[in-house]
């Protein structure tokens, strides 16, 4: 909770530095304030990579679940050069079980965010923290004559991580970005994992950004 809370100051720190500008003197007692910068209001990404459960039950490599692959696309809009804000989705869809093969999970999440970008040069490195609802599925399946029902639950959530983004052509961006995402008390009929960890590394492509 700490941690989240300074990334939130840090965010509207820089909002607040960015809106302050400089008046320039002209003479005669006058001065003139240079409006702020015009910023593409919207941007849109789309990144595809894998979901990796990490510790505790989830990830155990005898009775966890395997890795997925994973895609996201999420829109957000511009404070200013520095703080962005918007929402995204999430979906992994191969959680295979160590133990039992024919049990699989998909996940689906929707989750609002807070980005903070450092440009460098022709490059941007950025934070982000997000929080939201992931809701999971798992189809039914059976194992010699015993067969188990579907089920499906939604769990609260957070994410947070960063990354880089490096320009491509025209209002196109590419970058590369790894996340971390903790989810809550997922349990259902057939599995109880608690607490499920993903590391998520993804390949971004960025328009308007």
């Amino acid at each position: 909770m700490k941690t989240t809370a300074f990334i939130l100051v840090m965010c509207f720190a820089a909002a607040a530095a960015a809106a302050q500008q400089p008046a320039v003197p002209l003479g005669g007692g006058r001065t003139y304030v240079p409006l702020s910068p015009r910023y593409s209001r919207y941007y849109f990404s789309f990144s595809g990579g894998a979901s990796m459960p990490v510790g505790g039950h989830w990830g155990d490599g005898a009775v966890g679940f395997r890795a997925s692959p994973s895609f996201a696309l999420s829109g957000a809009k511009k404070v200013d050069e520095t703080l962005s804000y918007g929402v995204e989705t999430s979906y992994s869809f191969g959680h295979k079980n160590e133990d039992i093969g024919a049990m699989l999970l998909r996940m689906f999440s929707l989750t609002p965010f807070l980005r903070v970008a450092y440009p460098a040069g022709n490059r941007t490195y950025y934070g982000i923290l997000g929080a939201g609802i992931y809701h999971w599925t798992q189809p039914s399946f059976n194992v010699g004559a015993a067969d188990y029902s579907s089920d499906s639950r939604s769990s609260l959530g957070i994410n947070m991580g960063g990354g880089a983004i490096f320009p491509l052509r025209n209002s196109w961006k590419i970058g590369a970005e790894l996340r971390w995402h903790h989810i809550l008390n997922m349990k259902g009929d057939n599995f109880d994992v608690d607490i499920a960890n993903n590391l998520a590394p993804s390949i971004l492509l960025l328009h308007g950004f």
